[in-house]
């Protein structure tokens, strides 16, 4: 008997259909790739179709870039109708600013963990991002990364959200994360650009993996017209 799990759309032409219907609600998903690879847009697209199509509220906290910075930058990409009641984005850089002093000092998984939990409790958040990973290590002293991740992505579990992590990949990396974020994650979407003969870019989305999810493997070429984003197959130029 074939089990139907409830699945988050991510509203991106030809993507759910790559990822054999949607993202697991629930699942926890590594968003790695290089700087300038339209990691916050996605997310950004994802939460906001999801309120505008079937009223799924989230919660985005950003470590670094202030609020109306992300809000101008999802205005320019077709979301201008990005409302705080829908998808709020949770300004933090603001807090460290105020904590700016004493910033090394304090335990910011644990701070994390009780902003999201009395967010969801009060609006009733069903979907998160984090971003960035990177942004939370530079403020944590940690001592053992990879159990602290471990209990970060357990409590966001207990709580049923859809969480996405973003990571930033250096440039000539062959790793996707730094403390085993990929093997604690239930899927990996990875966006890196690649060229193409000697004067074009592409920018790829593959998914690595989603558990429970017969999905696509391949590469597909990321793309966004002024208006929404949409996923095509690589098509390489002959040199």
């Amino acid at each position: 008997m074939e089990v139907q799990v409830p699945l988050l759309q991510t509203h991106v032409e030809g993507l759910d259909r790559a990822l054999g219907g949607g993202i697991p609600v629930g699942s926890t998903v590594l968003v790695a790739g290089t700087p300038g690879t339209m990691k916050t847009s996605l997310i950004l697209w994802v939460m906001h179709e999801n309120a505008r199509t079937n009223g799924v509220k989230s919660l985005y906290v950003s470590l670094e870039q202030d609020m109306d910075s992300l809000k101008a930058g999802a205005a320019r990409m077709g979301m201008g109708n990005l409302h705080e009641s829908s998808v709020y984005v949770l300004d933090l850089g603001q807090l460290r600013k105020g904590l700016h002093r004493a910033e090394t000092t304090k335990d910011w998984f644990t701070i994390l963990i009780e902003i999201v939990k009395e967010a969801v409790s009060s609006s009733g958040y069903q979907v998160l991002a984090i971003d960035s990973l990177e942004a939370l290590y530079a403020l944590s002293d940690l001592k053992s990364p990879r159990r602290e991740m471990f209990h970060l992505l357990g409590a966001v579990k207990e709580l049923g959200l859809t969480t996405f992590l973003i990571t930033e990949t250096p440039f000539g990396s062959t790793r996707l994360a730094q403390w085993g974020e990929d093997f604690l994650a239930d899927g990996i979407l990875h966006l890196k650009q690649v060229e193409v003969g000697e004067t074009d870019v592409q920018l790829r989305l593959r998914c690595v993996k989603m558990r429970w999810m017969n999905h696509d493997h391949n590469a597909l070429v990321l793309n966004h017209d002024g208006r929404h984003f949409f996923v095509t197959h690589v098509i390489s130029k002959k040199k």
